[in-house]
């Protein structure tokens, strides 16, 4: 799913987020990423799908709040959003996948592998997705059978859109993005991110386990 590298293409990736992340004072980046930084203990401290991971400082090594080791594309996104984010205030204002910078020849595979998943694992699961928006995420006022803001990252909220199959149509999920995104993720951070969120929910809902949730 999504843009896959290599382990050598991950590594070089994060080579040169390190030498970024580095090269930038601490409370700067905490100031416009909205995370914590904790000077006796050199790290930021930043939730992330709602848990706590941790980033050291000037090393660039990026752990779980248990002390083990986060995926590498995990680890990539969260030194990215940390050097990146230049504190824009979160609009509320929802953008599809294919109006980020760069995106629009991209969305044919972001739909196949975002958001067909989603539709395919949630359908019949409604009752699941209702009950995982209440306790993680903030259902919204819009139209769909289920509307939810999840804030996979302190400034970036994604919003899923879901419909259940009927009579005329099969089920539909939809995930957007916040109109600020651009400035705290790269567009294919962003990709991954929606990726990285898409397997959660259907694990938190069943849908990998063969269940109905």
């Amino acid at each position: 799913m999504a843009l896959e590298h290599t382990p050598q293409e991950l590594g070089e990736a994060r080579e040169a987020a390190v030498r970024r992340f580095r090269s930038l004072d601490p409370s700067w980046m905490a100031a416009r990423s909205g995370t914590f930084y904790s000077y006796p203990g050199r790290r930021f401290v930043v939730p992330f799908f709602g848990e706590r991971y941790t980033v050291s400082y000037p090393e660039g090594v990026v752990s779980r709040e248990d002390g083990s080791a986060s995926g590498a594309r995990e680890a990539l996104i969260l030194l990215h959003y940390l050097v990146q984010a230049d504190g824009s205030r979160v609009r509320g204002q929802w953008v599809a996948y294919r109006d980020l910078p760069g995106a629009r020849y991209h969305e044919p595979a972001f739909a196949a592998e975002v958001e067909r998943p989603l539709s395919l694992g949630l359908a019949g699961r409604l009752e699941a997705l209702r009950r995982w928006a209440s306790a993680t995420a903030r259902p919204v006022d819009l139209p769909g059978d289920v509307a939810a803001v999840w804030d996979v990252l302190p400034r970036v909220p994604l919003l899923l859109v879901f419909n259940e199959a009927d009579e005329e149509f099969p089920a539909s999920a939809r995930v957007f993005f916040d109109a600020t995104a651009p400035s705290y993720l790269p567009t294919e951070d962003l990709s991954v991110l929606a990726e990285l969120a898409a397997l959660r929910l259907l694990e938190s809902v069943g849908a990998l386990g063969g269940g109905k949730g």
